[in-house]
């Protein structure tokens, strides 16, 4: 998947340039700075080594290196807080990483095989686990999926961090006494049995923890508060308990499994608002929340792995929450905060790249890209 920083929005361009100048055009789009904020690009098919070797079969130079790992560029002396590090599809699984910069890591996204105009190559950048250390606070992690390998799980050990439009096979760890946590637009897999969050050292409470926007394939069972918990659609194992915490914000969420059971705020329902689930015993009928006994009402009949979330025209949820817009993931008053298909990010992405395959000394050779902006 190509990333380009130049806003194209859904047009095709075509371009008559030869081959290598196209790949060393997009490249220097990577690098535009922006208010002295660098971006650079992260490939394990790289063949940088740091001395002698800097990806340049990526078109890496030794100012602006395609980095093999996201450790090499988080050591790399020139990459500082604030950068930016595209994390490239990729058929082998990347290596664990520790963050101790402010960096905003993205990644092209998942299930896009799936969804339409998603990549042009269909690769998700995999990783089996990431920690946000001390130093990291600020940094946002967007667009990767965090697969089933050991170490396991996103780790957040410092202030002020955000988990976006990520797939997750297993749970986010959060450190004890943290704040400023913003888990947002994820998608939280059934692959593997956990809760979607799991606090670490439970001794000073995680404050400012947001819950938005997710779908979530799993229980969430959280020892402590969750400043917000809207806009989620919950689909966890049936029968069992999905959901406990406390919150004074909960509102405009769907728990879709049989029989689940909730513990939220101890039974109390007074801050439990415009829900949807199946059962009267859930988040009761007061307060806007609303019982559908018979989900298939109100989801969409077919679909992608992650849009099948999307609700019917008309449904018992649509354009009803506390907003005036869908309850569920896809839902809020603020467009880009909406879940949003295969996690991409919001930025331009090249979906297609097609050449004449004919090129001539005269006019070089024919290439035609298909990008699109995503809110």
């Amino acid at each position: 998947m190509f990333f380009i920083s130049a806003f194209y929005n859904n047009k095709t361009i075509k371009m008559k340039k030869n081959y290598v100048l196209l790949f060393a055009v997009l490249f220097t789009a990577l690098n535009v700075q922006v208010a002295n904020a660098k971006i650079w690009r992260v490939n394990n098919k790289s063949n940088f080594n740091g001395t002698t070797l800097y990806g340049d079969n990526f078109g890496g130079t030794s100012s602006y290196p395609v980095f093999t790992e996201i450790n090499n560029a988080v050591g790399w002396a020139s990459v500082n807080n604030g950068d930016t590090l595209y994390v490239e599809g990729s058929s082998t699984t990347y290596a664990s990483a520790t963050v101790t910069k402010k960096l905003a890591i993205i990644g092209p996204g998942y299930f896009l095989n799936e969804n339409p105009k998603t990549s042009n190559d269909l690769l998700s950048a995999q990783i089996g686990s990431i920690s946000f250390n001390a130093g990291a606070a600020g940094s946002q992690l967007i667009g990767v999926s965090i697969i089933h390998v050991f170490p396991y799980y996103v780790h957040l050990n410092t202030n002020n961090l955000t988990v976006k439009r990520c797939w997750i096979a297993d749970a986010v760890h959060i450190n004890s006494g943290v704040s400023d946590i913003y888990i947002l637009e994820n998608f939280f897999s059934n692959s593997q049995t956990s809760t979607a969050l799991i606090l670490d050292f439970p001794y000073d409470l995680t404050t400012d923890l947001i819950f938005n926007n997710n779908v979530c394939q799993k229980t969430l069972i959280w020892s402590g508060s969750i400043q917000q918990c809207n806009n989620n659609v919950f689909d966890g194992p049936a029968n069992v308990l999905n959901l406990q915490f406390t919150t004074p914000e909960f509102s405009n969420n769907i728990l879709k499994p049989t029989n689940a059971s909730v513990d939220i705020n101890g039974g109390s329902k007074e801050k439990i608002s415009y829900n949807i689930g199946t059962l009267s015993t859930q988040f009761g009928t007061a307060n806007q929340n609303k019982v559908v006994s018979n989900m298939s009402s109100l989801f969409v009949s077919s679909g992608t792995t992650d849009g099948i979330y999307k609700l019917k025209s008309n449904s018992a949820g649509s354009n009803n929450g506390s907003d005036g817009t869908d309850r569920g993931a896809f839902g809020g008053s603020v467009v880009g905060n909406r879940y949003t298909l295969s996690g991409l990010a919001a930025i331009p992405v090249i979906y297609k790249l097609t050449t004449s395959g004919v090129a001539t000394q005269q006019s070089g050779l024919s290439v035609t890209i298909s990008a699109r902006t995503i809110k």
